[in-house]
């Protein structure tokens, strides 16, 4: 049987000239650019696919970045709003900013190891779970 291994896409409507967009993003997070938006395509991807929003200013994507306190820091000095400044938590350190255009994004430094033991027992206590409701 076939199974969804990965997020193929993630499509948002942001505020913002589309160029303007692409330049600031390309700038600031080192995101390739095409005329569709941007791809992973390199690395190990950890993709948390949501459901739900815990509130209507929830981020609409979450960037994984690898030094969250170096782009807190560029952020802070352009005078970017910070609408959460650095949390830590054992599975990764998390940051909110909004960008000049207006649209939240959320920052993520994974623990990786940490995050992934994490998920793997969350998965299989909502399995057993599941299977003791099951009639």
């Amino acid at each position: 049987m076939g199974k969804a291994v990965g997020v193929g896409g993630i499509f948002l409507h942001f505020k913002g000239d589309e160029k303007e967009l692409h330049e600031w993003y390309h700038a600031n997070l080192g995101l390739e650019m095409s005329p569709y938006g941007t791809g992973f395509i390199e690395g190990e991807q950890l993709v948390l696919l949501s459901f739900k929003r815990t509130s209507e200013t929830s981020p609409f994507i979450n960037f994984r970045v690898d030094n969250i306190k170096e782009l807190m820091i560029k952020f802070k000095s352009e005078g970017l709003k910070i609408v959460q400044d650095t949390q830590t938590f054992d599975y990764g350190k998390f940051s909110q900013v909004e960008d000049p255009f207006g649209n939240v994004i959320e920052l993520w430094e994974p623990n990786v190891d940490v995050y992934k033991k994490m998920v793997k027992k969350e998965i299989d206590s909502y399995k057993e779970k599941m299977e003791i409701k099951k009639y």
